[in-house]
């Protein structure tokens, strides 16, 4: 999915992730149902604007893994 297309998730400090559409936060198992049900997602870092959503991803996978 085209990162225009996609939804933006800006994280803060303590690791807060804030869906900038629906202007609520999130946590990671909310991103897990967004990639479950295909919906496109890019993470940014609130204060620098860096890209992190395969770091995201990662911590994803690592915690369903961790928890089944």
């Amino acid at each position: 999915m085209p990162l225009s297309s996609a939804v933006l998730i800006k994280r803060y400090a303590g690791r807060r992730l804030y869906h900038t559409g629906n202007g609520v936060y999130l946590t990671l198992d909310d991103l897990a149902l967004m990639v479950e049900d295909d919906l496109g997602f890019a993470v940014r870092e609130a204060e620098t604007g860096e890209e992190i959503t395969p770091l995201i991803l990662k911590q994803i996978i690592r915690k369903r893994a961790l928890h089944g």
